[in-house]
């Protein structure tokens, strides 16, 4: 099986699903996904027609999505061999739907139950079609170029930074107090699975979220990406990150282009 044109596959027919949406059609709501968020339409038609690619592989597997929670795509329902696929099928909806232009879909493959066992993964910028892609020790592209490893040409007050701040509590503020101060360029762009495959690229040098607010299914894809294009991500201990795959888990992160940009940035937090 070709896990990474399936995983590719389900980012372009996702793509080509969403964008014949009208904006009101795209906002219907649907009451609360399994994620806690409420499930517009837009997720909706982009989560089914990625469940039906899965489907017309053939796949035996289950499926964590940030809508449907854990289902089991298997013939039978007591076995499913073929590992989980994890599911943000478009991340950054409230963008999608202001019409700003940087939402994605975000796809990965997994091999067991850990953040750590993603093997394959794709995330496609929905709005301009790049799709970033990576597989566990071949390295990560965009497009059809590959992704220069621990990719930043500025230091210290060069960096550009992204920070979610949306919600986060006045003790979390008040830890990145310093690193704000510090930094001339601070960015939030709400699409996590997108700000994680800019790192990748060289676009952002970091990206900070302490708020424990994110789920797996936003970051699974762009994890692996990050890490295969040499840049590393840490959970708000400075630990490296693995977790559950687990829609009702919620975590911190520290990302970086490279070690020298996330020691910059630790020193500061």
């Amino acid at each position: 099986m070709d896990i990474m044109r399936l995983l590719k596959e389900i980012c372009y027919s996702v793509r080509e699903e969403v964008t014949k949406l009208s904006k009101k059609e795209a906002n219907e709501a649907y009451g609360i996904g399994a994620g806690g968020d409420i499930a517009r339409k837009i997720d909706l038609v982009a989560e089914s027609k990625a469940i039906e690619v899965i489907k017309r592989y053939g796949m035996q597997c289950s499926l964590l999505s940030e809508e449907a929670g854990l289902v089991n795509l298997a013939d039978d329902a007591n076995k499913y061999e073929d590992g989980i696929f994890v599911l943000d099928a478009i991340d950054g909806t409230t963008n999608a739907l202001r019409g700003l232009p940087i939402y994605s879909c975000s796809i990965a493959y997994a091999e067991s139950d850990t953040l750590s066992s993603v093997k394959y993964a794709a995330v496609i910028d929905i709005p301009n079609g790049d799709i970033y892609y990576a597989i566990k020790g071949n390295g990560a592209y965009m497009n059809n170029s590959r992704l220069e490893h621990g990719l930043s040409s500025n230091t210290g007050k060069g960096y550009v930074i992204g920070v979610n701040v949306s919600g986060i509590d006045e003790g979390k503020l008040d830890r990145l107090r310093h690193i704000l101060s510090k930094a001339n360029h601070v960015r939030q762009l709400g699409s996590n699975a997108l700000e994680l495959c800019f790192i990748a690229s060289g676009l952002l040098d970091a990206y900070i979220d302490i708020r424990g607010k994110i789920r797996v299914t936003d970051i699974a894809a762009a994890y692996l990406i990050l890490k295969e294009a040499g840049g590393v991500i840490v959970d708000d201990n400075a630990n490296e990150l693995d977790v559950k795959l687990d829609i009702g888990k919620r975590l911190s992160y520290i990302a970086a282009a490279n070690k020298d940009v996330l020691k910059y940035i630790l020193a500061y937090l």
